[in-house]
């Protein structure tokens, strides 16, 4: 199994199922369910739309021409993030908030990702910052991080308003020991994304991380 073979339908595919799931619920208890903004213009050529926060950028799902935009470029979301985006806001089922962090493999329905999860999230992670956790903490810190005083070097996301994630890392003691690193979840994550929503989730958190390094 490989990313592309995580959804049955290819990724255009799955933007538009769940678009079309999205436009027939009722905007305003989206909002309130999923933390964001749903805007809706007068008269016969009306928008719909929903603002949504990811990290430190805002995001734009436009119903009527079915795109998701960064509010400040205008430009389109990657494809992943759209997806993303979309199945957050269309398919969460709220739920008690509550506190604490559990690891992917406790994610129902996680363990046939699990080697996925590995190959896409925890290696990349691993090799992008497993030698320099100094640029590691400034990325986490220029999108928005916040320290955690947890295992490793841990810094907490709002990924989305009510997604959380948890990524730590942690460096080699010595020649003999390699570094090590992880993404969790916050623990009511269940009621707003899959298993696999949330490897892809995962995914996208460490390619933010690496982008942000980059930069520095």
């Amino acid at each position: 199994m490989d990313m592309k073979d995580i959804y049955s339908k290819s990724i255009e595919e799955e933007i538009s199922i769940a678009l079309d799931s999205l436009s027939k619920c009722e905007g305003e208890e989206v909002g309130k369910k999923c933390g964001v903004v749903f805007l809706k213009g007068s008269g016969k050529k009306g928008y719909k739309r929903f603002v949504v926060n990811v990290l430190n950028k805002t995001y734009s799902v436009e119903l009527e021409t079915r795109e998701v935009l960064d509010l400040i470029s205008g430009k389109p979301a990657s494809k992943e993030l759209a997806l993303v985006i979309v199945r957050y806001l269309a398919y969460s089922s709220s739920g008690k908030a509550s506190e604490g962090w559990v690891p992917y493999e406790k994610i129902p329905d996680s363990r046939k990702y699990l080697e996925l999860f590995r190959k896409n999230v925890v290696r990349p992670f691993v090799r992008a910052f497993g030698s320099n956790p100094e640029k590691y903490e400034l990325a986490c810190r220029r999108i928005g991080g916040k320290k955690e005083k947890l295992g490793g070097i841990s810094y907490s996301f709002y990924f989305l308003p009510k997604v959380q994630l948890l990524t730590q890392l942690w460096k080699g003691r010595d020649e003999y020991s390699q570094p090590a690193a992880n993404v969790s979840f916050n623990s009511s994550v269940k009621h707003y994304l899959n298993a696999r929503d949330l490897l892809l989730t995962a995914k996208i958190m460490v390619e933010f991380l690496e982008a942000e390094a980059k930069k520095i």
